[in-house]
């Protein structure tokens, strides 16, 4: 007799009646919590549009506050490691002084490096209405920051702000459009300092035996057209005092707004540019190593090294394919580099 047969006044029929009814509910109530779960899980991934111009993404979330413990903030490698700088790429496109951004083919042909290499990563094109809502929400506090971004008379000023401003709320790793990747962001840092590594940088010159270089003041000057962060690090912070101190300097030095002015190009690499960045990073990496006492001390680095939570790579990691500081370019592409940039930036004279 099936149970459908049963009487329902006889106590079996009761009993059996109950337990097909409860089991029935908790289906239902799995289900339910099924489905609840997989809408949250939804929701959080594809959440609303932040803004910047172009964005391939597959997780839209922003990270929590410089601080605030969050699984968002790192991506846990094979072994379990948390790499604490995300992974999300940034390339930004400004458009020269009176003229539009012409977005062909051609203008973005080296990006397709990166997104071959980092198919897992969060990827934006940050552009001129993208970066312009991206200083009045992130910084509406900070009114001297925008007013000093807003007012920035070149445009290479003004990307070099804004990475430090990304890189400071997003973190991530940051590239020009005119640099190739050559090893995945992953395999940048060693496996067993991804739990320390908050910020990645690179060397552009290192004067070594030779003679020094024009608007190079240093004897050995790190690059910013790569750079990799975990959000929040310290060092932004002090670069983006740096940089409104150096436009403020500027206005009153040569008596005009900081939107009249027509910086050098010294006077650009010394106020947002590899000067200043120079300055701020070597700074924080004598608060490791009281031992350092100018760049010089940095020459002739033969393997990467790691400075508290900063880890310094050789000249070939972001400067190979240079005519100097013992940079290869015989043709060949050495175990050590991880990108290439191709100099073809357009910020002088603007």
């Amino acid at each position: 007799m099936s149970h459908s047969e049963l009487p329902r006044s006889s106590w079996q029929g009761q009993l059996l009646h109950f337990i097909s009814r409860r089991r029935h509910k908790v289906y239902l109530s799995c289900g339910i919590a099924m489905f609840l779960m997989f809408t949250i899980w939804i929701c959080g991934t594809l959440g609303p549009y932040d803004g910047f111009s172009t964005r391939f993404d597959t997780s839209k979330r922003l990270p929590a506050s410089p601080g605030e413990e969050d699984s968002g903030r790192g991506k846990k490698s094979s072994t379990n490691t948390i790499q604490l700088i995300p992974p999300k790429l940034w390339q930004i496109l400004l458009p020269q002084k009176d003229t539009k951004v012409v977005l062909d083919a051609k203008t973005l042909e080296h990006t397709a490096s990166w997104l071959v290499l980092n198919p897992d990563y969060a990827y934006t094109l940050v552009g001129q209405k993208g970066s312009q809502e991206f200083i009045e929400s992130r910084f509406a506090n900070k009114p001297k920051v925008i007013n000093v971004y807003n007012s920035l008379p070149n445009v290479g000023m003004k990307a070099d702000l804004l990475r430090y401003l990304i890189l400071h709320s997003e973190g991530g790793t940051y590239t020009d459009i005119d640099t190739v990747a050559i090893k995945p962001v992953d395999a940048w840092v060693p496996q067993n300092l991804r739990d320390k590594v908050r910020l990645v940088v690179g060397i552009e010159f290192d004067r070594r035996d030779g003679g020094g270089w024009a608007d190079i003041p240093h004897w050995l000057q790190f690059c910013q057209w790569t750079i990799s962060a975990a959000p929040g690090h310290p060092i932004f912070e002090k670069m983006a005092a740096r940089v409104l101190q150096s436009v403020e300097d500027l206005s009153l030095k040569h008596g005009v707004p900081v939107n009249k002015l027509k910086p050098t190009n010294f006077e650009v690499m010394n106020s947002t540019g590899p000067t200043a960045w120079t300055d701020v990073v070597f700074e924080h990496l004598q608060q490791y190593d009281p031992s350092l006492q100018t760049t010089k001390d940095l020459s002739f680095m033969t393997e990467p090294k790691l400075y508290g939570d900063v880890l310094v790579l050789t000249i070939d990691g972001f400067g190979m394919g240079q005519s100097h500081s013992h940079s290869t370019h015989d043709g060949t592409i050495p175990d050590a580099a991880l990108i290439r940039h191709l100099f073809r930036g357009s910020w002088r004279g603007d």
